[in-house]
């Protein structure tokens, strides 16, 4: 089944009267796996199909890196458990070309030890990515292709084990990685020069579900899968968002002179404001982009953030 995007106008609003629903949106997610729409002014979550399950994979960070990614950023990392995340700019200049994903990355967590022992490991690491994708290629035969969110999940586990059924594994010289994908959902194409239009949010629940939502004008498009995927629930603290290569290590490239605004607003239950985590080793994808890193601020309130600057 082919997947739908929503070919009605939504009702004329103000940048305002958006990002107010954008957030409203966040106290209102779908209440079943699978994928999802909603239209503004509306809170109510309409069922899609979902596209096929995305062949894309991320890298893990592997080194430092001097302009931002590959482990080099900002993350907001709260005081208590990460309940969801925000990402989005609130300006931008200048633009650029070519593929790219947004990404909401959590920290890697020290998996529960009931998690891994029920999959047979002594230990591990969990990692959840709440991506979309700027131009993702599709699986060869199915025709599907185009601009996708979904959620990658990750598991770091022992050299000598092998990788649960259904998952797919990544090794290198530096760790023994399995990761699997959500199902993907079809959204709009967004240039580099668009960014500030856009939002993507994180959430996550071990007793419930983990979503992605992705916000583009009056349109939200949302998938969620079980939070038992990686419980990462239980262990998520700190908050990577930014906007950088389209898998694989691959880079974002912006023009000359562009700038970017950076917001991530966290949910921990609490009005304090995260901390800025980083530069140095403050992000955890091997994806990257062309611009470096200014000054972080944060602050609290009824929606604490992270705030900070990137330019060329």
């Amino acid at each position: 089944m082919s997947p739908v995007i929503s070919t009605v106008a939504a009702p004329s609003a103000t940048a305002e009267q958006l990002h107010a629903w954008h957030d409203s949106l966040k106290n209102f997610p779908p209440v079943s796996e699978g994928c999802f729409q909603a239209d503004y002014p509306s809170l109510a979550w309409q069922q899609v199909a979902c596209g096929e399950t995305p062949t894309y994979r991320s890298n893990p960070k592997y080194r430092g890196a001097d302009t931002v990614g590959n482990g080099y950023d900002y993350s907001a990392t709260t005081s208590h458990l990460t309940q969801s995340a925000t990402g989005s700019f609130p300006s931008e200049a200048g633009g650029g070309s070519g593929g790219y994903t947004l990404q909401l990355n959590t920290n890697f967590g020290n998996g529960p030890t009931a998690f891994c022992s029920a999959l047979g490991y002594s230990s591990c690491q969990t990692w959840e990515q709440f991506i979309y994708s700027s131009n993702y290629p599709g699986n060869a035969g199915t025709g599907v292709s185009g601009p996708q969110a979904f959620i990658q999940n990750w598991m770091f586990i022992p050299a000598h084990k092998r990788c649960p059924s259904g998952w797919n594994g990544y090794k290198t010289s530096s760790y023994n990685g399995c990761y699997k994908n959500s199902k993907g959902i079809a959204a709009p194409a967004v240039g580099l020069s668009g960014l500030s239009g856009g939002s993507l949010s994180g959430s996550a629940s071990t007793s419930g579900l983990d979503t992605v939502t992705f916000t583009y004008g009056g349109t939200a498009y949302a998938v969620s899968q079980s939070g038992s995927t990686l419980d990462i629930g239980a262990t998520w603290n700190n908050s990577e968002f930014n906007v950088v290569g389209n898998g694989g290590g691959s880079a974002a490239t912006f023009n000359s002179g562009s700038s970017l605004t950076v917001k991530v607003a966290t949910n921990d239950g609490t009005t304090n404001a995260p901390t800025c985590t980083g530069p140095t080793n403050g992000g955890t994808t091997g994806e990257t982009n062309n611009l470096n890193l200014g000054a972080c601020v944060a602050a609290g309130g009824t929606s604490p953030y992270i705030q900070f600057t990137e330019s060329n």
